[in-house]
């Protein structure tokens, strides 16, 4: 990430209009969250979102570069010191995500998250604007998105035709009428 692209993050002030079709909670999210653009694959603007103890710790971070021995004219926000290049993401993650501890430790890098997020956005059933803008915030072209991220067969049974089941074996199938397997509800 650029260090000029944190510097000028986006803290974007909501602008009445905008946040009359927002609800009170998206709008809050909105005010909570700061956006900043990096370059993701073949140029596309990948978006990044950062809370606020984020920011705190990545600001730290860039008043402190002079103290670590990071030049001046490194343009890296996560810059190595004494020399002009940067700590690679995928690396870092590659190396905490096997000490936390965790079970699976190579769904915790950033191609196994982003995967997992894309194919969550199928079991929403998100209009398609919705997966547009899931597919652009990350760095997907919106065809590969919908193509490569389906949800496996045996779990859109499970997730939603057992929902259809359910009710049926509690017998509130008239209740359902009208209604998609996304609508169903079964307590």
């Amino acid at each position: 990430m650029p260090l000029k692209g944190f510097s000028e993050r986006d803290g974007t002030f909501l602008h009445d209009d905008v946040a009359m079709g927002l609800s009170k909670f998206e709008q809050k999210l909105c005010s909570h969250f700061s956006r900043v653009e990096i370059r993701g694959k073949r140029g596309r603007k990948v978006a990044v979102l950062l809370s606020p103890d984020m920011v705190d710790a990545l600001t730290l971070l860039v008043s402190k570069r002079s103290e670590c021995g990071v030049l001046d004219t490194n343009a890296f926000l996560f810059a190595r010191p004494n020399c002009q290049s940067h700590y690679r993401g995928q690396d870092s993650l590659r190396v905490y995500a096997s000490e936390c501890g965790a079970q699976i430790p190579q769904f915790l890098r950033s191609t196994h998250l982003r995967k997992h997020v894309a194919s969550l956005s199928q079991i929403l059933n998100l209009k398609n604007n919705e997966l547009d803008q899931v597919a652009d915030f990350l760095g997907h072209d919106i065809r590969v998105h919908r193509d490569y991220y389906r949800l496996p067969e045996a779990t859109t049974q499970l997730a939603k035709i057992s929902k259809l089941l359910l009710a049926m074996e509690k017998g509130r199938l008239p209740d359902l009428q009208g209604k998609s397997l996304d609508d169903i509800e079964v307590e």
